[in-house]
């Protein structure tokens, strides 16, 4: 009779879309106790569970409300993966990604009152920059005089 050749090639397997699950989204799980929450960035299809399966943990965003400290952790390969492959995001996990320095950041909610906000942001933001630039000059000038960082 007929004898086939083995088949040696398997299906591939894209673990990043399924067609049951949907397209692959950057999420934020919500994680913690009641008054210590934070936050999990997770790699999940679309129409996976809120609280429930991801595919990868990505990092965790933790905001101190006492402290009013910012704390995110992330594994930066990763998270470049998924967004090579074409994860989708909401607004809040974008300005998460963009604070880490992934992606740009996104430009303010468009409005007559958000636009003069914006423009004093980007005003401060210059003043910020330049009086960095003349510390690290002032530094770098006294760096090769004597006594300077003496113990």
């Amino acid at each position: 009779m007929f004898s086939s050749a083995p088949r040696l090639v398997r299906r591939m397997f894209l673990p990043f879309f399924s067609k049951e699950r949907g397209a692959p989204r950057i999420r934020q799980q919500l994680a913690g106790t009641k008054g210590r929450r934070f936050f999990k960035l997770v790699a999940c299809n679309t129409r996976d569970p809120a609280r429930g399966k991801h595919m990868e943990v990505l990092g965790s965003y933790a905001p101190k409300v006492k402290t009013g400290v910012k704390e995110l952790r992330l594994r930066f390969s990763r998270a470049k993966f998924w967004l090579g492959v074409g994860a989708s995001f909401n607004r809040g996990t974008g300005q998460l990604l963009a604070l880490a320095g992934l992606i740009p950041p996104p430009p303010p909610l468009f409005g007559r009152r958000t636009k003069s906000h914006y423009n004093d942001l980007q005003r401060v933001l210059a003043l910020r920059q330049e009086a960095n630039e003349a510390a690290v000059q002032e530094y770098h000038k006294h760096a090769g005089a004597p006594g300077v960082h003496v113990r």
